[in-house]
């Protein structure tokens, strides 16, 4: 599958959003069910999101998962004590295209691993995200959806590349 991978330039991002654990066999029903929560917080106090439905993936174990799932917000929000205000940092990352069952979306994240990797391409550490352009809530389970899968990189051109190389020499 062609994951049509890019640079993408984001910005920070306030966002409206829970924090929690699963394990890796109910991910895709614990991210719709945290999406409708913070729809639903969103909606009380009046806020409309400004952009699709994200996950942050703090930590992928081979049992748990640990998942920050929300909608990026032009406001700060207060919350109440499940959702919560944050902020999505910005920078360069690396994207890949989805579109298959939310169920199969590893197979993104992988392509773009192996894709940094081939092209040399370094990850900041900082947790990789999955942007919901189709609002998992609307579609039954295994059903298609699109998504990107978004990893923060070190974006260096062979030029800045060079010049470190030899500085270093």
């Amino acid at each position: 599958m062609d994951f049509g991978i890019q640079i993408r330039e984001f910005k920070p991002q306030k966002v409206a959003a829970v924090r929690a654990k699963t394990t890796i066999n109910k991910v895709t029903p614990k991210v719709v069910q945290l999406l409708q929560e913070t729809a639903d917080y969103l909606e009380e106090v009046g806020v409309q999101p400004t952009g699709p439905g994200f996950g942050v993936y703090y930590e992928v174990g081979a049992f748990l998962v640990d998942v920050e799932v929300g909608y990026p917000v032009d406001v700060e929000v207060e919350g109440n004590g499940r959702v919560q205000p944050n902020s999505l940092p910005g920078g360069k990352f690396a994207v890949a295209q989805y579109k298959g069952p939310h169920e199969q979306i590893a197979e993104a994240h992988r392509a773009v691993h192996t894709w940094m990797h081939v092209n040399d391409v370094q990850s900041t550490g900082d947790p990789a995200r999955e942007v919901y352009i189709t609002d998992l809530r609307e579609i039954g389970e295994g059903e298609e959806c699109e998504a990107e899968s978004v990893w923060p990189i070190v974006h260096e051109t062979r030029a800045e590349r060079r010049r470190q190389q030899r500085a270093r020499a």
